[in-house]
């Protein structure tokens, strides 16, 4: 740029001389090449993105006493639920959508390596999920946490993606009268809304933080499962061995195996109880009577298949059999009342299960059923015979 001292239009720079030029555009190492234009855009773009940060400061706000566990309120009838569950499929997806962004959030709320390795390494389920479902066991964690950890991860895009969703839920729960649980356990000025009590946490054993619930096991639209601990006055009354059969549909084929096994045994007699054996009678109260055989069986055996690890996971779809099977119908119930037989009457010990592996098994099914402690095989089908048969024999 060449400047004649008699233009009056050129810049006056004083005694600096040309270090006055430089002083004009500031911190600008390439002044040379941007524009006016340029620089007024750059100031559009930060001005907007101030705006935003105020806006996700006021969200902040609306959402600090929603707990977490409300993204996972489900009731497809209300608009309350519908709105959860975009506020939740919103956060799962972006979070999910780039790699290794649920393992930077899993930091950033506080998760320690441990947990987020055994992801990785021996979780199949959507990690960015799991990650929530961590979380959301501390009373306090709000919605509020989240954006903050998304903040400090500087992932402005993920906040611009849940900003409505969280607002719109944000608006589902300002009445007084919204009828969910307050833990009243805050310091603030509002009591946490939360559906945690009401939630079933489908986690690995190893990532729940509490196996016993400090007042009582809380679990929505299902009688108390946890069974009588007068288990051991019924099994006097028994003459003979009882096994219950528990099984889905791609289990049938070994569960009748077991059936034939055992009325060749002319030694000693064992009862085999299957619900759709007592079709009748379980149809007039199936829980009653599922309860009672439960604990009059001496051993409850699990068919351990694909079929039935998927059932007994709470967010895999049930869908009914077409033929009406009670045994496949009623496996989550009966699952239920492993785990509570299982964690609180025998204090983690396992008394009461035997699961039998059947011999088409596939390694998937052997790596998924390492999280299952209380449903670990206790023998293979081709073995059946001889183990069980020992086994009843001694007992």
């Amino acid at each position: 740029m060449v400047v004649c001292e008699s233009d009056p239009m050129a810049p006056h720079y004083g005694a600096d001389g040309i270090d006055g030029f430089w002083d004009f555009f500031k911190d600008y190492e390439n002044a040379d090449t941007i524009s006016i234009d340029t620089l007024a855009l750059e100031e559009i773009l930060q001005e907007e993105r101030e705006r935003e940060i105020a806006d996700l400061k006021t969200l902040s706000k609306k959402v600090c006493y929603l707990h977490t566990s409300l993204l996972y309120y489900r009731n497809p009838k209300t608009k309350t639920g519908a709105i959860c569950y975009e506020a939740w499929k919103t956060l799962v997806k972006k979070v999910g959508g780039s790699l290794n962004t649920w393992k930077d959030l899993g930091c950033a709320l506080e998760m320690s390596q441990d947990d987020l390795d055994y992801i990785t390494n021996s979780v199949k389920e959507d990690p960015a999920d799991i990650v929530i479902k961590v979380f959301l066991q501390n009373e306090t964690a709000t919605l509020d946490k989240i954006l903050d950890a998304l903040v400090k991860m500087k992932r402005y895009d993920i906040l611009k993606a849940v900003q409505e969703p969280f607002c719109n839920l944000s608006q589902c729960f300002n009445k007084e009268d919204s009828g969910y649980h307050s833990t009243s356990k805050t310091s603030g000025m509002r009591e946490i809304i939360s559906f945690e009590n009401k939630l079933k946490i489908d986690l690995p054993p190893a990532l729940k933080k509490k196996y016993v619930p400090k007042d009582k096991d809380q679990r929505p639209k299902q009688p108390s499962l946890s069974p009588s601990k007068k288990t051991d006055s019924v099994k006097v009354e028994n003459d003979h061995p009882i096994l219950f059969l528990t099984y889905t549909e791609d289990g049938l084929d070994t569960a009748i195996n077991i059936q034939q096994y055992i009325s060749d045994w002319d030694d000693m007699h064992v009862e085999i109880f299957t619900l759709n054996e007592r079709r009748e009678e379980v149809y007039q109260n199936p829980e009653k009577i599922i309860r009672e055989y439960f604990e009059k069986a001496d051993f409850i055996v699990p068919i351990i298949t694909s079929g039935y690890l998927n059932i007994i996971k709470s967010h895999s779809p049930q869908v009914p059999s077409t033929n009406d099977n009670l045994d496949y119908k009623y496996v989550n119930y009966i699952y239920n009342l492993i785990i509570n037989h299982y964690m609180y009457v025998t204090g983690c010990l396992n008394e009461k299960v035997r699961s039998v592996l059947p011999c088409n098994s596939n390694v998937d099914v052997l790596k998924e059923i390492s999280m299952y402690p209380d449903l670990m095989p206790w023998t293979y089908e081709t073995n059946f015979n001889e183990n069980f048969k020992a086994f009843l024999k001694k007992d």
